[in-house]
Formats: structure tokens, C-alpha cells, sequence
């Protein structure tokens, strides 16, 4: 049975799929989707949600989409506090604020990542030693420690 003529509508399809979940109404849906359940009725379901918020917020720093992505890391960083991607969604949330020009916040989380060395939970996390030379780099660029 030849199939090839169902070739070009899922293409079709696929592209509109991913159309629709880059914006603002596919995002809202998976947001909602991952967090339609309660956080500690079902360790199961909140390991799902957990791992679901921290995909779909690097999906919005992908996108450039740098409020919302940090909207959904502290999400799942607020539902989630004993979660698998804690530390690393918390670094995210650094790159963010970055990028939103919030170098005094980035720092200040920066500083909280180096006090509990937040590499030994989270390899994804820089080590102390990267994390704080770009906390001195935000100070020293941005003259944070003047204001």
C-alpha cells in the first residue's frame, strides 16, 4: 500500500504543530498541562511535571522569550524544591535575568548558587569557580557594588 501521498500533509501538520507550540497559546497549554496536578499527591506525576516545566522553560530561552522562560523556572522551582532540576533551572533563571538586563538579581543568585555550591547537586550547574567570575564580571562591567 502506498502511503506517500500522506507525505506532505504531515509535514504540514508537524510545521503547524510546532508553529502552535511556540507561541503564547501552546506555551500557556503546556505550562498548564505541568501543573494541572497537585505537587506532592503523586511523587510519580511530580517528577513528570518537574522534568515538563524545566523542558518547557529552556524551550522559552530557545524562543528568546527570556520573562516567560523565567516564570516557568521559578514555577517548577517553587512546586518542585527537592526536584531533579532544581539548581539548574535556578542557574537558568540566571541567564534570564541576564538577558533581561537584571545583572543585580543575576549576582545575587549567583551568590546564593557559590554558598551552596550548587555544582555537587547539579553538574549541569558551572562550578564556584566560573560561577564567580561572572558575578565579579556583572559587578565590576555594571558597577553593581557602587549603587
Amino acid at each position: 500500500m502506498d502511503l506517500s501521498f500522506l507525505k506532505w500533509p504531515i509535514i504540514i501538520a508537524v510545521i503547524v504543530l510546532i508553529g502552535w507550540l511556540g507561541s503564547s497559546g501552546g506555551v500557556n497549554f503546556m505550562f498548564n498541562k505541568f501543573t494541572a496536578s497537585t505537587p506532592g499527591e503523586d511523587a510519580e506525576r511530580d517528577a513528570v511535571d518537574e522534568a515538563g516545566l524545566s523542558r518547557l522553560g529552556g524551550y522559552c530561552l530557545r524562543l528568546l522569550k527570556y520573562q516567560k522562560a523565567m516564570n516557568v523556572f521559578q514555577t517548577a522551582m517553587t512546586r518542585y524544591p527537592d526536584g531533579k532540576n532544581f539548581w539548574y533551572n535556578k542557574y537558568r533563571v540566571v541567564k534570564c535575568l541576564e538577558k533581561l538586563k537584571k545583572y543585580r538579581r543575576a549576582v545575587a543568585i549567583l551568590k546564593e548558587l557559590i554558598a551552596v555550591n550548587a555544582n555537587q547537586y547539579d553538574d549541569r550547574v558551572p562550578t564556584n569557580d566560573a560561577l564567580s567570575l561572572r558575578a565579579e564580571q556583572h559587578i565590576e562591567l555594571y558597577e553593581l557594588e557602587n549603587r
